[in-house]
């Protein structure tokens, strides 16, 4: 069974580590590994150690010749011991510097010092417990092992039970949903690499080195293992391998079909790019030409008085409009086709979400849209693209409402969560399918009426909150609705 944890932790590190290559996944990597190096040297000791019970040893090395291989593999205790002290020390600071990592504490952020103590006492420890140095230090004296044993103990656990807060306040702190089951999902992981730790780590790499006269070990060396005991140890192996197993596929397979959309919709995107330019300029041209005609038209009728003037005024008029209405949305088109440039200043959020606003009113000024402004924060942003995105986010949810309620209900919500300002669009209309969810940033993907839409409104939206350096998230219910989620990182000027 410890044998299969063993694996399983090396394996979950790897999967990490090549899924999403930066600190997060750094630290985990290393909480693994160093938990798995600490394991290893505690199957050495045990192996060589014996005096356990069968079913114990059964439940360590599968079967009695495994556990030979290991009982005469050579190996000085010297080195068995550091091999425990290497995983002992360095998986509470790999937990400790990946709960650092994920908390959004103003005092934790900016305080660079704080990391370099916590890297410091675990690789002080290390060099305190290389055996030369160690038995240079102690001279075999048990009262000198004592205060290095009690006080490595206390830093370990002092550096867990804060990295615990850590994680578990950062986990209240979060308000957006799809953050917080992200979030829970990869604690539930570490967490249950903590219980692992902690079912071990009482073994004392001075225990290691004292071979022969250390005659006690940890509960897991005594002669006689009762049957509760016996039975609680691999209850709690085999319940914190499922959660940790788990909550890791969940979490890597997240990332996975993230990174898998992302590179789908850009190929789908690339494909067609320079057809669909050359097709808009082509009808951007005649579009143009039908102004023309249209303002010829306009004249030669106003011009005859033997014709009802009026209602060719008023043909004349709609098909003008309408004319305008479809070069209106081909610059949409070939905007969202064409590299945009962005120029990314200080901006108040204020002010893009008020512009958004009077956009959507002059296209629906009988329609109300809640409106709550919760934060004071500027963002780095192009006013005019950001402000576009925003609208089209209102636009979606107005057609969403429209679609299940004569009076349906849309809010703008912009609001400050942790890194991010949360610029938050809900309604609570038709809402989108679970086939539906995977399409949606997709270009010219539309259920609607293609005649009036093309379908590139929220991969419009997607690729500029891209260029602001922020992500698009998205929550929705069928018959329930939708809430649509721009994350920008803060500005600090």
């Amino acid at each position: 069974m410890l044998i299969i944890l063993m694996i399983f932790l090396i394996i979950s590190s790897i999967m990490v580590l090549l899924v999403k290559r930066n600190k997060e996944s750094f630290y985990i990597f290393g909480m693994c590994i160093s938990l798995a190096i600490m394991l290893t040297g505690i199957l050495l000791y045990i192996a060589k150690k014996g005096g356990i019970s069968r079913e114990l040893q059964d439940f360590l090395y599968f079967n009695n010749n495994i556990k030979i291989s290991i009982q005469y593999f050579v190996i000085t205790l010297g080195q068995m011991g550091y091999i425990i002290a290497i995983g002992r020390y360095l998986f509470p600071m790999f937990l400790l510097l990946l709960s650092l990592h994920y908390s959004m504490i103003p005092l934790f952020q900016r305080n660079y010092w704080i990391k370099r103590v916590i890297v410091f006492i675990p690789i002080f420890t290390l060099i305190l417990y290389y055996p030369t140095i160690f038995f240079g230090i102690t001279n075999l004296n048990e009262n000198i092992q004592r205060i290095i044993t009690y006080g490595t103990v206390i830093w370990i656990v002092s550096f867990i039970i804060f990295s615990t807060f850590l994680l578990f306040y950062e986990a209240h702190s979060i308000v957006i949903r799809f953050f917080k089951k992200k979030f829970i999902l990869i604690t539930s992981f570490v967490m249950s690499l903590c219980i692992f730790y902690f079912l071990y780590f009482g073994q004392d790499p001075a225990q290691v080195y004292s071979f022969y006269s250390y005659e006690n070990g940890i509960y897991y060396l005594k002669n006689v293992l009762s049957v509760p005991a016996y039975i609680l140890l691999i209850v709690l192996n085999v319940i914190f391998g499922i959660i940790g197993f788990t909550s890791i596929i969940k979490y890597t397979r997240e990332i996975f079909e993230s990174s898998r959309e992302e590179i789908t919709i850009q190929r789908k995107f690339d494909a067609i790019s320079t057809g669909t330019s050359v097709f808009v300029h082509s009808i951007k041209n005649q579009l143009l030409s039908n102004r023309v005609l249209f303002k010829r038209l306009k004249s030669t009728m106003e011009s005859n008085v033997d014709v009802d003037v009026e209602k060719l005024k008023e043909l004349t008029e709609s098909l003008s409009k309408q004319n305008e209405n479809i070069l209106t949305r081909i610059e949409e088109l070939y905007r969202a086709v064409k590299s945009n440039v962005v120029h990314l200043v200080p901006v108040d959020i204020h002010v893009i979400l008020i512009n958004s606003l009077d956009r959507f009113y002059q296209k629906f000024p009988d329609i109300k849209v809640d409106f709550e402004f919760s934060t004071t924060s500027n963002v780095l942003a192009d006013k005019v693209h950001l402000s576009e995105a925003v609208y089209n986010l209102l636009i979606n949810a107005q057609e969403a409402v429209s679609a299940l309620h004569e009076n349906g209900e849309i809010n703008l919500h912009c609001y400050d969560s942790r890194q991010f300002t949360v610029i938050e669009v809900k309604d609570n209309g038709i809402g989108i399918s679970k086939n539906e969810a995977k399409k949606i940033f997709e270009p010219y993907y539309s259920k609607k009426n293609s005649n009036s839409n093309w379908g590139m409104g929220l991969h419009y939206v997607r690729m500029i909150v891209k260029e602001h350096f922020g992500s698009i998230r998205f929550e929705s219910e069928v018959n329930k609705g939708s809430s649509f989620y721009i994350l920008l990182p803060k500005y600090k000027g």
